[in-house]
C-alpha cells in the first residue's frame, strides 16, 4: 500500500526542501490543496522530488450543488481548468466534495442535480485520465441544509449511479457515527483512496494516528482483506503539528513495522 501526504499538512508557506524531506521519509506522493496559494509551484517540487501527485479540487467557495446555473458554470470551469492541470503533471486522482443544499429541504432535487454533474465531470475526468473520486463529509448536525453526501446509503447510491470512485476519509465516517469495517465492506470496489487522520468521534480534528480515539486502529487489516489498491492520504492538522513531527511520526510507523 503507498503512503501519500497532503499539502495541507505542510501549510502554505511550502518550500522545496519540505518536499525533499517528505520523499526521503518515505511517502510515494502528495495530494495538492488545490486551494493553497502556492498549489501550482507544488505540484512542480512534488515532479521535482519524483513524488506521485494526486489533487483535492478547491470546495470552501465553490458548491458544485449550486442551483444557480450561473454559480455552476463558475464552479464547473475551475474544476475542469485543475484536473487539466491535474493531468499535465500525470496526476493519480481528483477528489471533490459534493457541495451541498442551500436549506435541507431542498435535498432531494439537489441530489438529482449534483447526480448529473458528477456524471459530466467523471466523463471529464476521464478524457484528463484522472480519477475522479467523491468524498464522505459530515452532516450538519443542526440541519439547516444538507451536506452531499454526508449519509453512506446516499453516497454509495451516487457511487453507483455516477460510476465515480470513493475516497473515504476516515475522520469524517468517524463523526457520521458509522462502522468502519461495514463502510468499507459496502463500497467494495468503488474504493480508491484512504484519507486517514485520528479525531475524538465528534470534531475532524485532523489528528495523528493514536492521538484520538485511534479510529483506523484496524485500517490497515481491513484494507489487507479488501481489493483496496489505492493510496493512504495523511491528512494532519498543520496548525498543530509541523511538517517534522508528521515525518518523525511516519518514520517511526515504518520502522516498527520493518522490525515486526
Amino acid at each position: 500500500m503507498k503512503h501519500w501526504l497532503s499539502t495541507w499538512s505542510i501549510g502554505q508557506k511550502g518550500t522545496i526542501n519540505d518536499f525533499t524531506i517528505i520523499k526521503e521519509a518515505g511517502f510515494d506522493g502528495v495530494e495538492i490543496w488545490s486551494e493553497q496559494l502556492r498549489a501550482k509551484e507544488y505540484m512542480d517540487f512534488a515532479r521535482q522530488n519524483d513524488l506521485e501527485i494526486g489533487m483535492h479540487l478547491p470546495f470552501h467557495d465553490l458548491n458544485l450543488a449550486a442551483p444557480d446555473a450561473v454559480v455552476y458554470e463558475r464552479v464547473k470551469t475551475v474544476l475542469l481548468e485543475w484536473m487539466e492541470r491535474l493531468a499535465k503533471y500525470g496526476g493519480h486522482h481528483a477528489t471533490i466534495h459534493g457541495g451541498y443544499a442551500w436549506s435541507s429541504e431542498e435535498r432531494e432535487e439537489t441530489l438529482l442535480r449534483v447526480a448529473e454533474r458528477l456524471q459530466f465531470l467523471h466523463e471529464k475526468s476521464q478524457s484528463f485520465n484522472v480519477e475522479l473520486q467523491l468524498e464522505n463529509l459530515i452532516p450538519d448536525k443542526l440541519n439547516y441544509c444538507h451536506h452531499i453526501a454526508s449519509n453512506v446509503s446516499e453516497w454509495i447510491n451516487l457511487l453507483k449511479e455516477t460510476h465515480v470512485k470513493a475516497c473515504l476519509d476516515i475522520g469524517h465516517l468517524a463523526v457520521m457515527g458509522n462502522d468502519i469495517e461495514d463502510t468499507i465492506l459496502k463500497l467494495g470496489n468503488s474504493l480508491s483512496v484512504i484519507h486517514l487522520s485520528d479525531n475524538d468521534r465528534k470534531s475532524d480534528l485532523h489528528l495523528l494516528p493514536g492521538e484520538g480515539e485511534d479510529i483506523g486502529a484496524e485500517l490497515s487489516g481491513l484494507l489487507q482483506k479488501s481489493s483496496f489498491n489505492g493510496p493512504i492520504v495523511y491528512e494532519i492538522n498543520p496548525y498543530k503539528y509541523s511538517l517534522q513531527e508528521i515525518v518523525n511520526y511516519f518514520s517511526k510507523l515504518k520502522e516498527t513495522k520493518t522490525n515486526v
